[in-house]
């Protein structure tokens, strides 16, 4: 084979194996006033976010966050969904012992006159990390906003709103069969909400989470596993002077397992722990009776997840200093999104969207950070993540969002659903 035959050659093997840039398909003309009708709402939509950054919903506020779960039923009682307030679940937490987290909204809305509609599902969260002691407080305007929950994910959930009201004016809500959930511990890991959100992803076609996007936009392909673990030492307290050798330092045996954890993280294998939090002790001149640690683990890989815990439960198990107790607590509660067929035709046809609507958007990424949209996939429902606002510096006083990204991301949001709906994509007919 000569050096041109050879160069042909690869270029088509390289067209085979490349994805094709996205076309724009372009606006029909509903379409085109769906998007002048969103745009006209800026203002408003602007507002809404405003008033909802200024009611705090800590994941602990329960106050907070039931007040708060009124003001999001009443929109989704507007646009013909049945809404339930379903009281938070029960759970066991080291440091706070049996509680309940914060309610959980459900609305659905069935489809009319459609045979075998699809049945979609949209998922957010309306707690912050920001309790009501926090001096990250108040909404404040400008280009871009800034305020706790701007982007994750109060701005999520504006987006969320708009997109249902567009596609109610437009008469496509009543093209689906429709179910809404808002849960008030996502920031927690969904530990309470999680058998929810698993069983509507069973009984769904295709699934939405109005997360924030990434930089300039950029929609998460997939994303990493995420684990949760608290480590309790118990040892014995003496006087650090006269009977120092008594003593049996909580702290010391802290310390030790801190390094044998940190050490695992292989950045290469897709595994990293971190050490977030660590107490203990009392004052500079007692031996520390007790420490305590919680631990972040993120994973690509399920086995990875596995692997780590098993390795977390031996270190645990392990003594360095004679006479102390450890006790491990912990969760694996987000399981890797994995990138499947059926998410990338979603990513490409919202390219396509975007295109058409003179977005430029940068490429899909692999996320660190977990979403509910990470348990919607592990069950087999395509899923969609990143729908949300384009903002950042999640989880800091300096969150913030863009505010022109509230009518573009609906607009976008608004024409892809229609579009899925007319071409019942991955519908009952097929499966999926």
């Amino acid at each position: 084979m000569n050096g041109s035959a050879r160069v042909a050659l690869l270029l088509l093997l390289w067209a085979a194996f490349v994805p094709a840039p996205a076309r724009a398909q372009a606006l029909d003309a509903d379409e085109i006033e769906l998007k002048v009708q969103v745009r006209e709402r800026s203002g408003e939509m602007a507002s809404t976010l405003a008033s909802w950054v200024e009611m705090n919903t800590g994941s602990w506020n329960l106050p907070g966050l039931e007040q708060f779960a009124e003001v999001l039923a009443g929109p989704l009682r507007d646009l013909g969904f049945e809404v339930e307030v379903l009281p938070g679940a029960e759970i066991d937490l080291p440091g706070r012992g049996r509680v309940r987290t914060g309610p959980l909204i459900r609305g659905r809305r069935p489809a009319t006159g459609v045979d075998a509609p699809l049945r979609l599902l949209l998922v957010g969260h309306f707690d912050t990390v920001f309790e009501p002691d926090s001096e990250f407080k108040h909404f404040a305007g400008g280009e871009p906003a800034t305020g706790p929950g701007t982007a994750d994910m109060k701005g999520g959930l504006v987006v969320l709103f708009e997109v249902l009201r567009a596609l109610a004016t437009s008469g496509d809500l009543k093209r689906a069969s429709w179910t809404v959930l808002l849960n008030a511990d996502e920031e927690l890991g969904s530990l309470g909400s999680r058998p929810a959100i698993e069983a509507e992803a069973r009984l769904s076609d295709l699934g939405f989470v109005f997360e924030a996007a990434h930089a300039g936009g950029a929609m998460v392909r997939s994303r990493r596993g995420l684990g949760q673990f608290h480590l309790s030492i118990e040892g014995r307290a003496a006087h650090a002077g006269s009977a120092h050798a008594q003593g049996r330092s909580a702290l010391h045996e802290m310390a030790a397992k801190i390094l044998r954890i940190e050490a695992m993280t292989d950045y290469e294998r897709g595994l990293t722990l971190n050490v977030g939090t660590v107490r203990g002790g009392t004052k500079r001149n007692i031996v520390p009776e007790r420490a305590e640690a919680w631990i972040d683990l993120r994973y690509d890989a399920p086995e990875l997840g596995i692997e780590a815990r098993g390795a977390l439960e031996a270190i645990a198990q392990e003594i360095v200093v004679d006479g102390t107790r450890s006790q491990l607590w912990g969760r694996l509660h987000r399981p890797p999104k994995v990138s499947t067929p059926q998410v990338e035709e979603l990513l490409a046809r919202h390219r396509s969207v975007a295109a058409a609507l003179g977005i430029e958007l940068p490429e899909a990424v692999h996320a660190g950070g977990g979403t509910d949209g990470s348990l919607m996939g592990a069950v087999g429902l395509p899923t969609l993540d990143s729908m949300g606002v384009v903002g950042g510096a999640a989880h800091t006083d300096r969150e913030y969002v863009a505010l022109e990204s509230l009518a573009e991301r609906a607009s976008l949001g608004a024409i892809l659903l229609r579009r899925l709906l007319r071409e019942r994509l991955y519908g009952p007919e097929g499966g999926r």
